[in-house]
């Protein structure tokens, strides 16, 4: 029997269809939130305003930039079209996740934003707790001069909690330990609670996206968010911890920051 031979070609007819349903499918809104590399903010420049009642004898200037990350979302009102997240899947720097992974059924742009807030000064309070606890601790015959409500973090466009740990350390290096930064470009994210503990964020590999193109040359990160990096770029060191007081020695001695390192 002859084998039926296999067309070389579609119809004009065919291949005109196929064109028209592949053009159709790019505009159709898709059920797909995609996550981007956000917004770093100096927390140093501009980042914290500080009570008048603090002494400004106590407020340092540190040398360097100390980088809170972020990542954009888009919202969960709206559904980006096939374009928009083939684009997205075929970038490098974001990725492309169900609707329900990211949001929670139900909810809105404007509760989602009243969630990010809400969150965001929890963890403003519980940051600046966190280095008050810290320096007591490290130093016990100093005196704090200052107190929670005295902190004011500014930044634009981003809410949760995942600021935390990039807020206590730079509180720590206005307020106390300007050597802390030593002129490099930190790149910090991560949780915090009131006794210094560090936790999970999303948006990993595009957290470290932005902290590499800002220039950044450490990544300050949650240990507990080794297993969900895959970014692998030469000139960032990427040290993992599990609380302040890592962070804060990891980074005041280069030879201790080497041991906190994601498992192999």
């Amino acid at each position: 029997m002859t084998p039926h031979p296999i067309p070389k070609y579609l119809s004009k007819p065919a291949l005109y269809f196929l064109i028209l349903v592949f053009l159709f499918s790019l505009m159709v809104p898709m059920p797909f939130a995609i996550i981007s590399p956000g917004p770093v903010t100096d927390l140093l420049d501009k980042g914290i305003k500080i009570s008048e009642g603090v002494n400004s004898d106590q407020v340092s200037d540190p040398k360097g930039k100390l980088f809170s990350l972020s990542v954009y979302v888009s919202n969960p009102d709206t559904r980006p079209p096939g374009i928009m997240v083939l684009e997205a899947w075929l970038n490098g720097d974001s990725v492309v996740l169900p609707s329900e992974v990211v949001y929670k059924e139900g909810e809105t742009t404007k509760s989602a934003k009243a969630q990010g807030a809400k969150e965001m000064l929890k963890s403003e309070a519980a940051a600046a707790i966190a280095a008050a606890n810290f320096l007591k601790n490290a130093q016990p015959d100093k005196p704090l001069n200052w107190k929670a409500s005295d902190i004011k973090f500014v930044m634009k466009r981003v809410g949760g909690p995942s600021a935390g740990l990039a807020f206590s350390l730079a509180l720590i290096s206005k307020l106390s330990n300007p050597e802390l930064i030593a002129g490099r470009k930190i790149a910090v994210t991560g949780t915090i609670n009131e006794n210094g503990r560090v936790g999970s964020v999303g948006g990993m590999d595009q957290k470290l996206h932005a902290a590499l193109d800002a220039g950044a040359t450490i990544a300050v990160v949650p240990k507990a968010n080794c297993r969900d990096i895959t970014f692998a770029e030469s000139g960032l060191q990427v040290m993992a911890v599990n609380n302040l007081s890592e962070a804060f020695h990891g980074l005041i001695d280069p030879k201790i920051g080497q041991n906190f390192r994601c498992p192999a």
